[in-house]
């Protein structure tokens, strides 16, 4: 066997560095002392090394997903949280007025004393206590007559107060820095959960000041505002937005705040809840004659229609991202929509409530305002869908305004045509013609 001193390095996995390597030493007063400090080489190879470490850090903190900056979506937020957080104020009274400003005072000393986490805590030991106090202060088993509502009133105030919180989080930077996952969750659920809570809060408001006689369509017009304002796909504040120009200018998914989950729920819940809210709260006169049966129609046909209108602002993303296939959907599926939302505002709204205005007698009536709005509102969904780009189009949408134009006239009786129509004899003399005027109003 070959001794160890006499093999190549190679073959001598298990040697010591201490009698594989040289060392440096130095000879000092006639005694021999190991180098204690590094060659140069070594220095090289290290300094090397700590500059390779600190660009791969600075690369991958250039390709982290999370971009530290502000929220951008403040006011599109504050348009639904500020007046619900009013409203909440007001069912309160003194007591939750007096809890939060207190608390919020408290957070304001420790926020200008640079505690930043003293100050969190105060906004959200704030908004706990000032929802304590509007259990106790609020009348909520006095307005309803019922158990079930009255949990689910206050479970719904609850949400509110704990959205506001999770709103009032995101303005501090300093979690940003430390915790951007969470940053990132409460931006999502603040996008998932507010058309919820807001539109809830609203109808209520309403229903409080006017009555609850047209409830299902306060709920209806108010989850389609907040599902444009919160459904429509948007980027995130904090997700790094470098990544688009890698990917041909088409957005990631994942730099969306919503994903299919959430916007699949946004949808049903614009579709089917304001239908549901009328049966639930009509039940006893649902179809009771053809306007509650009209109702229920729009109810679910009106929404339908603008979840197609929303859909040219990508709100169908979940659903395809093939063009052609979203517009066959949208032009098929709206064209059946607007027909059945037509002749329910004809029964509905025209005849029932506008009835003495049409001044051509049955069965033209029935006809010519069928020939208007159905006419009117093809020419107005073709003009937003954008099939009008060429001159046969645009000579088919001319023609169309003019005969929804001439039939809508003639409807309301405006204008008033005179038409002289002189008949003469055979002779064509002056002094015999008659004149007769035909008033066609």
């Amino acid at each position: 066997m070959i001794p160890p001193e006499l093999q190549s390095r190679s073959f001598r996995p298990y040697i010591s560095a201490s009698t594989s390597a040289p060392s440096f030493s130095s000879i000092t007063n006639g005694t021999t002392s190991y180098d204690q400090n590094p060659s140069p080489f070594l220095d090289r190879r290290a300094s090397s090394s700590s500059s390779s470490s600190a660009s791969s850090s600075s690369r991958s903190f250039k390709n982290s997903r999370f971009s530290p900056s502000s929220f951008i979506y403040n006011s599109r937020i504050a348009i639904a949280l500020v007046p619900s957080a009013a409203f909440l104020l007001d069912l309160g009274g003194t007591p939750v007025i007096a809890t939060l400003t207190l608390g919020l005072m408290i957070s304001y000393i420790l926020d200008s004393l640079n505690f930043k986490p003293g100050a969190f805590f105060g906004v959200w030991f704030s908004l706990l206590f000032s929802q304590i106090a509007f259990f106790f202060s609020s009348s909520l088993n006095l307005t309803f007559n019922s158990i079930p509502l009255t949990i689910l009133a206050a479970f719904l105030c609850a949400e509110t107060n704990f959205l506001i919180g999770a709103w009032a989080s995101l303005q501090f930077k300093w979690i940003q820095i430390e915790n951007p996952s969470i940053v990132l969750a409460l931006e999502r659920l603040l996008f998932a959960s507010v058309p919820f809570a807001a539109s809830a809060m609203f109808t209520w408001a309403t229903i409080s000041a006017v009555g609850m006689v047209n409830a299902s369509y306060y709920l209806m017009v108010f989850n389609c505002v907040f599902y444009w304002l919160y459904s429509i796909p948007r980027l995130s504040s904090f997700k790094n937005k470098q990544e688009v120009k890698f990917h041909g200018g088409e957005i990631p998914d994942d730099n969306l705040i919503l994903g299919p989950l959430e916007s699949c729920i946004h949808t049903l819940y614009l579709l089917f809840l304001p239908l549901v809210f009328h049966i639930a709260s009509h039940h006893s006169v649902v179809f009771s004659s053809a306007a509650s049966v009209c109702d229920l129609l729009l109810l679910f046909f009106i929404p339908f229609v603008f979840q197609l209108y929303a859909s040219t602002r990508g709100a169908l993303w979940w659903v395809t991202k093939n063009a052609n296939q979203v517009h066959s959907i949208r032009v098929v599926n709206g064209a059946v929509a607007l027909v059945v939302v037509v002749v329910c505002l004809e029964i509905r709204v025209v005849f029932h409530s506008f009835g003495r205005y049409i001044q051509v007698p049955p069965p033209f009536n029935y006809l010519l305002v069928t020939i208007t709005m159905l006419g009117g509102a093809a020419g107005a969904g073709a003009y937003v869908m954008g099939m009008i780009s060429d001159a046969f189009s645009t000579v088919v949408f001319t023609a169309l305004a003019v005969i929804v134009s001439a039939a809508g006239a003639i409807v309301v009786g405006f204008p008033v045509m005179c038409i002289e129509i002189y008949k003469f004899d055979g002779e064509c003399s002056f002094a015999d013609t008659f004149k007769s005027y035909v008033v066609i109003s």
